[in-house]
């Protein structure tokens, strides 16, 4: 992203800060039909739970509508942030769709975690996939788990007015 004040970036918030400990909780999904690269932001804050095995699971979910609908897991990639005050990111590594990310509260605290999901991927896995969302899913066990959403579309066809990429206007 070179370019100032979000230039070409469709950048959404699709979860506002919230604690989502002993639920399960949709990203809010995004409409991919006109983009080029699809990526989530997903920032944690304090994650505490009862025992140190405990985690949240991150899934990239994809589904023809926008609805809430449990969607398809589809693989995706990431890159998991340093500790807070640091300016380092882990390797880019490919999670398969059935396993999800797991975020410990032993070692995820105060992380950022960027998501990259193909747009072409989805249409793969089903012609009629055209909507995306991450799905962030706690056991019983978690006491906090504060989290918040943003998206971020690269348009297939830049321009300076975005084409809206969500439910209410995406039609």
């Amino acid at each position: 992203m070179a370019n100032p004040f979000v230039g070409y970036d469709n950048i959404i918030p699709l979860l506002a800060p919230a604690d989502i400990a002993s639920t399960t909780t949709y990203g809010g999904y995004m409409d991919l039909r006109n983009a080029q690269k699809a990526s989530f932001l997903i920032q944690f804050g304090a994650i505490t739970s009862t025992t140190a095995t405990d985690e949240f699971v991150i899934t990239v979910v994809a589904a023809s509508v926008d609805t809430g609908v449990a969607g398809t897991a589809v693989d995706f990639r990431y890159r998991k942030s340093g500790a807070l005050g640091t300016n380092t990111w882990g390797a880019v590594t490919t999670v398969a769709a059935a396993t999800g990310l797991g975020m410990g509260a032993d070692d995820s605290d105060n992380m950022l975690v960027w998501v990259e999901v193909d747009p072409d991927a989805l249409a793969a896995a089903n012609a009629d996939y055209r909507f995306a969302a991450v799905l962030l899913t706690d056991n019983d066990d978690m006491e906090a788990c504060l989290v918040s959403v943003i998206g971020i579309i690269e348009a297939r066809y830049k321009q300076t007015t975005h084409i809206s990429a969500t439910a209410s206007a995406s039609a």
